[in-house]
């Protein structure tokens, strides 16, 4: 079965080439991420969800909420969430109550505390998720060596 990977990207910062959200880790412990950016130290994720996407599904109407957490003081942030789980000072509105299918592509949509229209937004399936490699951008999936190589403004991450 071929890997379906589509990402669109969502950000509101001007000449982001690929979306700073990857999904990192195994299959038995997928984790979401952000890409740290030097000049946003003290920016981070504020909000996660995971859906079950499917055809009929858009970046707009990304199908079934799985999962969803958010900051329950909305300075807490964080950089790496483990699917499934809710750091501490993040509130579970929605739990993650089955194991993830391996058949299955789900979405990923992420909000970040520096603007609440910086968001990410990715689609993946298990089978791409393998220790030391990322997914993110379209059907991209590649090394962390790799992808930590890339230039920070490929991802909107701007030294200004």
């Amino acid at each position: 079965m071929a890997a379906v990977v589509a990402l669109a990207p969502l950000l509101t910062a001007c000449g982001a080439e690929h979306d700073p959200l990857f999904v990192t880790g195994t299959a038995a412990k997928p984790t979401l991420a952000w890409r740290d950016c030097p000049a946003a130290k003290g920016d981070g994720i504020t909000e996660a969800a995971l859906y079950e996407w499917d055809d009929s599904s858009t970046v707009d109407d990304p199908g079934r909420t799985l999962w969803h957490i958010k900051t329950a003081d909305g300075k807490t942030l964080s950089r790496r969430i483990r699917l499934g789980t809710a750091p501490d000072g993040f509130t579970t509105e929605r739990a993650l109550t089955a194991a993830l299918d391996p058949g299955t592509t789900y979405a990923l949509r992420a909000n970040m505390a520096s603007d609440d229209q910086v968001s990410g937004f990715l689609t993946f399936r298990l089978e791409q998720l393998a220790a030391g490699r990322v997914v993110f951008d379209e059907s991209s999936t590649e090394s962390r060596a790799a992808y930590d190589d890339r230039d920070d403004e490929e991802f909107g991450c701007f030294t200004e």
